[in-house]
């Protein structure tokens, strides 16, 4: 009898994966965080286990759990147990202020969210500004923890029926106005998504991966995931140090490693660095920030093949990719589509641009999220009738079909991987009482790719003590995205219509920063 609606196939539900890959490779080692091991056939009982668990909490098909979790174990069986029980699995940044973490809990509605002892304060504080029930709280280790009693007492599950439509996540990403935005990604997105990465980074059985970067990031779909299907080995670090990432790459033989260009210069830069068999790697990749010359050049001096990648939370990470040999050939570029990602360039009015012309990147495939969660309008706006979404990032492509990108037209900062809407930060400083108008723009940092810089005037005309003004917007915003730099002016140049020229304030900074 056909299921009404639904799939026949398990397979449909990425929470079955680890099932079919523990019936090949039970032994393999699936997971590596600190002094635990864990093979393909432990997780694969720890997922059935967690998604009973979930259902026995109440939590129904199509509803929500959250985390706040570091790089773990745990993290990854409740990912793929959510899946498994046909819920929604929502990673919390647990960074973020406490307005912004109960922001992502409120709007996505989770029932419940695991926590552990170095992220339960940052929940609690979230909680208490909840309006009505707050979700049950459960915590993985620690004093009083419950997880594993809890889940070790539950039936194991068998996958949900799904659709390869169905969510299975919702990942908040930085709006440029308004609150932030959930990505809501799909079972079918997510498998698309993995094919992308077989097909243009030749992941293999035998590869392993160590994972810097924090997985509660769309990062957790560029290799862990993918590895973790393809039967590979993911080494999860919980607190990052560069030091001990290096040593930690040489103990487990990775051979295909990922990282944001901040992590990348500061692990480059480390004295372990001489005990590493580099010709053991097969290649290493960085996104989530332009990877500056010196670091591509660096690489290519340790004879590193090296794979740039650019994504975006709504495309499951997927977008575009460089292949072996682009970079040198094609220097800036962020490269081509991957395998089933499709692109072009826009003018404004939504005709298609040709070669070397400057207008709004698009892209469509089934790894685009299926819209934003509860958010009708900004759905509409960012898709077009034929499913193509807009970036909001400005570029230009040539005859080969490389893409560059020119400008961001969100203004978005990007700041050691992280997304930092300028507007966002511009709300903070101007709630400052001695702040008349302000603008904020990324400045080039070494170490983090981009700092924010919040140039003002004040209503009484004198300058402003950097410091104070960084105090108050710390109390407002997460610190990561509080301005490094304040730059007080008499004026901000302005537009035909009075608005302020943002490009004009970036010509003016850089000539006064350089200067």
């Amino acid at each position: 009898m056909a299921l009404e609606g639904r799939s026949r196939f398990q397979s449909d539900n990425i929470g079955s994966w680890t099932a079919l890959r523990a019936r090949r490779d039970p032994h393999r080692t699936a997971l590596v965080c600190g002094d635990q091991r864990t093979d393909y056939a432990e997780l694969d009982r720890r997922v059935g286990l967690a998604a009973g668990a979930i259902r026995e909490a109440g939590v129904k098909p199509g509803r929500r759990v959250a985390t706040a979790l570091k790089n773990r174990v745990e993290f990854v069986e409740l990912l793929f147990g959510t899946a498994r029980a046909g819920a929604i699995f929502v990673p919390l940044n647990f960074r973020l202020s406490s307005e912004e973490v109960a922001y992502a809990l409120s709007d996505s509605g989770a029932e419940v969210v695991f926590v552990q002892a170095d992220t339960a304060a940052a929940v609690t504080a979230a909680l208490e500004l909840i309006e009505g029930e707050p979700p049950r709280v459960i915590s993985v280790d620690g004093p009083g923890a419950e997880y594993v009693g809890w889940r070790e007492a539950a039936l194991s599950l068998a996958p949900h029926p799904v659709r390869p439509e169905d969510p299975v996540s919702i990942v908040y990403t930085s709006g440029t106005t308004g609150p932030p935005k959930g990505a809501v990604l799909t079972h079918g997105g997510v498998l698309t998504n993995v094919e992308n990465y077989l097909a243009d980074w030749d992941l293999r059985r035998d590869d392993a991966t160590l994972v810097v970067n924090p997985i509660f990031h769309v990062v957790l779909y560029i290799l862990t995931v993918p590895l973790l299907y393809k039967g590979g080995k993911v080494v999860l670090m919980e607190d990052f140090d560069p030091a001990a990432a290096v040593r930690l790459a040489e103990a487990e033989e990775i051979t295909v490693w990922f990282a944001i260009p901040t992590a990348w210069q500061m692990m480059l830069a480390t004295p372990e660095l001489e005990a590493l068999d580099t010709t053991r790697l097969r290649f290493v990749g960085s996104g989530g920030a332009a990877c500056p010359q010196p670091l591509m050049d660096r690489f290519a001096e340790l004879g590193l093949d090296y794979r740039q990648g650019y994504g975006l939370s709504e495309t499951t990470s997927s977008a575009m990719t460089m292949g072996p040999g682009d970079q040198a050939r094609k220097p800036g570029s962020i490269g081509r589509p991957f395998f089933h990602v499709e692109a072009r360039i826009v003018d404004d009015a939504g005709k298609v641009l040709g070669a070397g012309e400057v207008g709004e990147i698009q892209l469509r495939g089934r790894n685009v999220c299926a819209g934003y969660w509860r958010k009708p309008k900004e759905t509409t706006d960012a898709f077009d009738p034929d499913g193509w979404f807009s970036t909001g990032d400005i570029g230009r492509a040539d005859a080969e079909g490389f893409y560059w990108i020119v400008d961001r037209k969100k203004d978005l900062i990007i700041s050691g991987g992280e997304n930092i809407s300028s507007i966002e930060v511009e709300q903070a400083v101007v709630s400052h009482p001695r702040v008349a108008e302000a603008v904020v723009i990324g400045l080039p940092h070494e170490r983090w790719g981009e700092t924010p810089c919040a140039v003002v005037t004040t209503v009484d005309g004198e300058e402003l003590d950097p410091a104070v003004l960084i105090a108050h917007c710390r109390e407002r915003i997460a610190h990561y995205k509080c301005p490094t730099v304040v730059i007080t002016v008499e004026d901000l140049p302005k537009t035909a219509t009075g608005k302020i020229a943002k490009l004009a304030v970036r010509e003016q900074i850089a000539t006064r920063v350089d200067a």
